[in-house]
């Protein structure tokens, strides 16, 4: 009040002063009076009299609750519907009744619950009245009880509920009636009455019956003398099993059957059960299962081509076929190894073999030196496929021509030379000459000491590159010995009694194995093969068992393709050649004296690889001796016989690049058109040649003599 009074004074007199009320002075916030949340809101504010009521129900679970504040003075009200919370066993509402100033003192505070809403009959009502108090909040309940024993959300009958059966949920107002004998909606009427259960109908083609109870409390028009059919619309004799049946009182007309109706297709007559399934991706035959007679559809298999494929329906659906999944490429064949083919392309998803490579084009097959883009050799060949051979920047400057070195002293015949490095070259001759030229060096070294051989020389060497270049050499003495060139000192480590005639060596299973052959062993007419290894220093030596005549050469990449050459002096068919058997470690015949008519003893044998390999030979009768191996078989080569020649060694590099020393002094070339002189000097005697391309090659003669392309 002395607030009241003091803002009074503040006012210029003559003006009046109005004294607010209570509401007006002190506004009550809802949160303030009330503090718990509500379900809803009577009244208006501002006020300060305020009531909380608390609806509590149990039994059940209202529907609706009509909620409602009247003021006894006035008769104003103020209502809400709330929808029932909680369970089938009860709840509760909460609601804030705010009392306006115009009420009076009398407030009556009412609560009706419904089963479904607010617009039936009240199951149960419930009221009191209050005196609201200012600036205090009045607390009451209102208790509702009632029994939805089966909790279908209607009230049993007996607590003022419309559920004629409260223990089955199926039965409530509402239910739809069914042809049982019960009282499912609980209108009290029986089924006959409600579901008109004799009265007479009529369906489908005019026929006539009366209203009857069917399966599953149904109600169906009883029809004594219809006839029931099935739509058969594809009219392949089986009715749709996915429609309803039509009664017919005056005969099936078609289109409709009596029976069976088991078609899961009625619009193709080819779909039925009973049909023959096909492979489609349908359900032919109307088991529920789609393409069950082809197992292998879907399933992994190889298509043509060799391609990764999947089982799928052929056209004829009859059957399956497998279709590729992936692209096949196109393969050429490759026989020199340098990446490029040639030849009608294969086409396939994996190589036809291991000599069959993607890209095309090469313009020499048998050369590895010559394919599309291959730098230019000055071997007089069209290296690069341009149509044209190397120009004269490729070559020496004053051209290209054999060059001729005097190597030892002048009567040295120098028998056997190796080269695998460009460069790095041994000879191996008589008088127990060793000779190495090593890369960035003009001038051979030939001052290797305790490398003498007492007998006749050394004839076959073979060096380790993988080893620091370490020599092996075999002489005409019999002895086997090694040579490291940081020592430049022979080691002598076996003494065979036979001449040995070539070495070759190879890593094998991680170890270096090195084969030789004899040209006799003490006795007429044969020779001997061996394998030295076990370290290879002094390391052991084992002999093969197989009898062979006196042996030349031996040459092979690994012993998948090793052979060894050689026959006896005079006369025809003495040519013999060997072939190292991997699996059983001896030498087998390759028969070739028995199918090759006219062969002269074999001096010289090179292998290219798994599937190519060439044999040289002595003159007899009227031709020259050159044999070519294709993987399989051995044949005879065409060659000049302008000049008898005893042909003494071979080098190739392919199929169509092949060298051939003569002992008359000529080397022929082979590049897979013919044959060609392409050095002549018949006073020199040739025993050996090698080389690392048809760019790099060395030839071991007589006197001293070795020759190198170019020079």
């Amino acid at each position: 009040m002395n607030r009241v009074f003091l803002a009074c004074l503040v006012l210029l007199s003559g003006m009046a002063c109005t004294v607010p009320s209570l509401d007006e002075l002190h506004p009550c916030d809802i949160n303030d009076l009330m503090g718990d949340s509500v379900d809803a809101f009577l009244g208006d504010r501002p006020t300060c009299r305020a009531l909380k009521v608390s609806i509590d129900y149990s039994g059940f679970l209202p529907g609706c609750v009509l909620v409602s504040a009247r003021d006894e003075a006035s008769g104003k009200a103020s209502t809400a519907e709330i929808a029932g919370k909680g369970g089938r066993s009860g709840g509760s509402l909460l609601v804030s009744v705010f009392a306006p100033s115009s009420w009076g003192d009398s407030v009556q505070v009412e609560a009706r619950a419904y089963e479904q809403n607010c617009e039936a009959t009240p199951v149960m009502t419930r009221s009191i009245r209050v005196s609201p108090t200012t600036g205090k909040v009045e607390t009451v309940t209102l208790s509702l009880q009632a029994t939805d024993a089966d909790g279908d959300g209607y009230v049993s009958l007996l607590t003022g509920g419309t559920d004629c059966n409260d223990n089955n949920a199926s039965i409530h107002p509402g239910a739809t009636e069914l042809c049982n004998d019960i009282d499912d909606n609980c209108n009290g009427q029986s089924d006959t009455v409600d579901l008109r259960l004799g009265q007479d109908c009529s369906e489908a083609e005019g026929c006539e019956g009366v209203r009857a109870c069917g399966e599953n409390g149904a109600v169906i028009c009883n029809m004594p003398l219809a006839v029931y059919a099935y739509p058969d619309a594809d009219q392949d004799g089986h009715g749709d099993r996915n429609a309803a049946p039509v009664a017919f009182c005056a005969g099936i007309p078609q289109g409709y059957v009596v029976s069976p109706a088991d078609d899961c297709n009625d619009n193709i007559a080819s779909i039925r059960p009973g049909a023959m399934e096909l492979c489609n991706g349908v359900d032919d035959n109307c088991n529920d299962q789609i393409d069950e007679t082809f197992p292998d559809l879907g399933t992994a298999c190889t298509a043509t081509a060799q391609c990764a494929g999947v089982y799928v329906c052929d056209a004829s659906g009859i059957a399956t076929i497998c279709q590729a999944t992936t692209t096949p490429n196109d393969w050429y064949l490759d026989g020199d190894g340098d990446g490029f083919g040639v030849g009608t392309a294969v086409s396939s998803c994996i190589p036809p073999g291991t000599d069959y490579v993607t890209t095309g084009g090469d313009c020499n097959d048998g050369n590895p030196f010559t394919y599309p883009g291959a730098p230019e050799l000055c071997d007089a060949l069209d290296n690069n496929c341009d149509g044209n051979p190397e120009g004269p920047e490729v070559c020496p400057s004053e051209g290209a021509s054999w060059g001729t070195l005097t190597v030892g002293v002048p009567d040295m015949e120098w028998r056997s030379v190796f080269t695998e490095v460009p460069g790095d070259v041994t000879v191996s001759g008589s008088q127990g000459g060793i000779a190495i030229l090593t890369p960035g060096s003009s001038v051979f070294q030939t001052d290797a000491t305790n490398c003498g051989d007492s007998n006749r020389g050394w004839n076959a060497v073979w060096a380790d590159m993988a080893n620091q270049g370490r020599i092996y050499i075999g002489s005409s003495g019999g002895f086997l010995a090694f040579l490291d060139r940081s020592e430049n000192a022979c080691t002598a480590t076996h003494s065979i009694g036979r001449w040995v005639r070539g070495l070759v060596g190879f890593r094998h299973a991680g170890a270096l194995e090195i084969h030789g052959v004899t040209e006799n062993s003490g006795t007429t007419n044969q020779g001997l093969t061996f394998r030295w290894t076990g370290g290879i220093g002094t390391g052991s030596l084992s002999f093969g068992t197989t009898v062979v005549p006196p042996l030349q050469a031996i040459h092979g990449r690994s012993p998948a393709a090793l052979f060894a050459v050689g026959g006896t002096e005079g006369g025809s068919n003495r040519g013999h050649i060997y072939r190292l058997n991997p699996s059983s470690g001896q030498w087998q015949s390759e028969a070739v004296q028995d199918y090759i008519p006219g062969l002269g003893r074999l001096r010289g044998v090179w292998v290219v690889n798994n599937k190519t390999a060439f044999a040289v030979g002595e003159f007899t009768g009227t031709q020259n001796t050159v044999l070519q191996w294709d993987g399989s078989m051995w044949s005879r080569m065409p060659f000049p016989n302008t000049h008898i020649e005893i042909l003494t060694s071979v080098v190739a590099f392919g199929a169509k690049s092949v060298y051939v020393t003569s002992y008359n002094g000529r080397i022929y070339r082979y590049d897979g058109t013919g044959w060609q002189i392409v050095f002549e000097n018949t006073n020199l005697r040739f025993n050996d040649i090698a080389g690392t391309s048809p760019a790099d090659l060395w030839v071991a003669g007589n006197n001293g003599q070795i020759l190198h392309w170019p020079q």
